[in-house]
């Protein structure tokens, strides 16, 4: 590890200003929008990229603290998913994580390179040249527009979804695009595209002009999203994901304070077996309910089996 950091060192040009980090993220950001799709969870995980690099941005450089529930909310996704999808970053070499945090402070987070796209196991930190290649055709979303709309109700899993959040990122209010270029751009089968953009029309986020389909408007309304959202039955989804996550919030620092309260008194924590059957069975005196239980442990109750 120390060798590849001193070989990442040597082979860096230092970041010295905030506007040389700004130049660095505007690079790795262009780097996120040519990734190759690499399977089912590329829009998953192109979403958690994305809404790091967000993070990042306004940190100033690549390392940024972020909690799941935080992650969560950007994404639009449930907590579960945003973890599984911080696993396969890691694993592709695109996502480090520095530290676990503690009771007060998110973990810490590193956005990376893989050395090679298609090798998995061999890893170098940002700044390298390597880049995925390119796409030669098609309509690329635009990451900013997409970001900005991946966590809208409209964009739920029972509604447009993510697929449809990338397409509405890749069009133009003046020029067209056609399903063939859409496919190509977003990464999606041209069924998948077609059958999304009808339901976008149909939501009058979308119009299709001779074969070829445009922004509705000069710039994607949220009002017209969360009448979508409203006909999906979607709507607030996203509030009651932040309630939960601010009562879950709030749970664990009332169950911190009160374990370090107790800690500061000396407490015990209490026997999984209550003192009258340990006595119980000290005395050779059978209890309802506790046969076929070993309590030598009062801590931890093992089970033996039935007594005949």
């Amino acid at each position: 590890m120390l060798s590849r950091a001193r070989d990442f060192v040597a082979s860096s040009s230092p970041i010295q200003s905030r506007p040389d980090a700004g130049i660095a993220l505007a690079e790795h950001r262009t780097y996120v929008e040519n990734l190759p799709r690499w399977g089912r969870s590329y829009p998953t995980d192109i979403k958690n990229l994305l809404a790091r690099l967000s993070i990042a941005e306004q940190a100033g450089g690549f390392e940024h603290t972020l909690s799941v529930r935080q992650l969560a909310e950007l994404m639009g996704s449930a907590d579960s998913t945003a973890q599984l999808s911080n696993k396969r970053l890691q694993e592709r070499g695109l996502l480090r994580q520095l530290d676990h945090g503690n009771e007060s402070d998110s973990a810490t987070w590193l956005l990376t390179r893989p050395l090679h796209v298609q090798d998995t196991d061999t890893r170098s930190e940002v700044g390298t040249v390597t880049a995925p290649p390119p796409r030669q055709m098609g309509r690329v979303p635009d990451s900013l527009v997409f970001a900005a709309i991946m966590a809208h109700d409209a964009f739920h899993y029972f509604a447009h979804g993510v697929t449809g959040a990338r397409i509405l990122a890749a069009l133009d209010v003046t020029e067209g695009a056609s399903v063939s270029e859409l496919a190509q751009g977003c990464g999606h089968h041209p069924t998948t595209v077609r059958r999304r953009l009808r339901a976008l029309e149909e939501d009058g986020l979308v119009v299709e002009l001779e074969g070829l389909y445009y922004l509705s408007d000069l710039e994607i309304s949220h009002h017209q999203l969360d009448a979508a959202a409203e006909r999906a039955g979607t709507s607030g989804r996203a509030e009651l994901r932040r309630s939960r996550h601010q009562q879950q919030r709030e749970g664990f620092r009332l169950w911190t304070a009160a374990r370090r309260q107790a800690a500061s008194r000396g407490w015990m924590p209490t026997p999984s077996v209550p003192e009258q059957v340990q006595m119980a069975f000290q005395q050779g005196r059978p209890v309802p309910g506790w046969e076929g239980w070993n309590v030598s442990d009062p801590m931890r109750p093992v089970w033996i089996g039935n007594v005949a």
